[in-house]
């Protein structure tokens, strides 16, 4: 009897671990939900010590904030004289004149060839009465011009031209020559050179926005890092106690992580207002400057996919130098 009571127990005692050993089994659902909720939770804390800290993490986003500030406000600079260019190159014209006396054939042909040409959007046709009474009403000297024997003001064609940085140029250059071997032509007026400086300008400008963007970009990296060790240090203890009861390094380094995130995150939102602010402030400027010389150009700003990808590079450089400085350090700290 006492054996069989043993041989029961013993039957009942396993039947117990092995019951034991299958509840210890997760299914994916379960899994994936201690993910998120852990995932939460160590956001949740890494928000609360970036807010027991406020002086330093303060100091911290706003190193942040004016190292990211700089290269963008320069890309902003950089894309508004863009838009101006652009502006002027659409305006600008080559203006043909025509060979007097020139019959209305001549004048019809060179027309068709004129639109022909490669690199030519558009041609208007002003004729030399019409240009003659557009002088009278510019400069004022429209009764002395009437009496003039005849009209000494010859036909011409407002050729516009496709002009795109520097390739635009050189088409518009070839245009020009194109244009000068026509039959019926006389002259041909058109300033280049002002577009070849904007564009060797503008080159020179984005040479200058990378090389500052690189070494800000640098120092963004390193300041994290810096803040990452300084955090890594003061948790050491912590650290090793939770590596002797089994925790694993992704495990240890997810808070370090998410605080570089948040610091380059927080940084890239106040580098956004700020600029956003100089943008309202200096725009009105601009406007005034710009109603001066009868132009409808506005101060573009960053605008939302702008703020948005500001704050997805700051929030990635974030995290690139918070995983450097953990893989760094945190692989110092060991159990003894």
């Amino acid at each position: 009897m006492m054996v069989f009571t043993m041989t029961a127990t013993e039957k009942r005692s396993r039947e117990t671990q092995q019951r034991g050993a299958t509840g210890q089994k997760f299914r994916l659902g379960d899994r994936w939900r201690g993910y998120r909720a852990h995932h939460r939770a160590t956001l949740s804390s890494s928000v609360r010590k970036m807010l027991r800290e406020p002086v330093q993490t303060l100091l911290t986003v706003l190193v942040i904030a004016i190292a990211l500030a700089l290269p963008s406000a320069m890309l902003l600079a950089l894309n508004n004289v863009q838009k101006i260019g652009g502006d002027l190159e659409s305006s600008s014209q080559i203006t043909v004149f025509v060979e007097k006396p020139a019959s209305s054939a001549a004048i019809d042909g060179l027309a068709l060839q004129l639109e022909d040409l490669e690199g030519v959007i558009s041609v208007t046709y002003v004729s030399a009465d019409e240009a003659l009474e557009e002088f009278k009403a510019l400069s004022g000297f429209g009764t002395a011009l009437r009496y003039l024997d005849e009209n000494p003001l010859p036909a011409v064609f407002l050729v516009q031209p496709l002009l795109s940085g520097e390739a635009g140029v050189s088409q518009a250059e070839r245009l020009i020559a194109g244009i000068e071997e026509l039959e019926s032509v006389e002259d041909v007026q058109v300033d280049m050179l002002w577009i070849q400086r904007l564009n060797a300008i503008t080159q020179i400008g984005e040479k200058l926005v990378l090389a500052i963007s690189i070494a800000l970009g640098i120092g963004v990296l390193l300041i994290v890092g810096n803040t990452i060790r300084l955090a890594i240090q003061g948790r050491q203890e912590e650290i090793i106690v939770v590596k002797l009861v089994g925790g694993t390094d992704a495990y240890v380094r997810r808070p370090f992580l998410y605080t570089g995130t948040l610091l380059g995150l927080f940084g890239a939102i106040i580098a956004s207002l700020i600029l956003i602010t100089c943008v309202i402030w200096v725009g009105r400027s601009v406007e005034v400057l710009a109603s001066l010389y009868q132009s409808q150009f506005e101060l573009v700003g960053p605008g939302l996919s702008g703020i948005l990808a500001l704050c997805a590079i700051g929030a990635m450089t974030g995290l690139v130098g918070a995983w450097v400085a953990v893989m760094q350090h945190l692989r110092k700290i060991e159990p003894k």
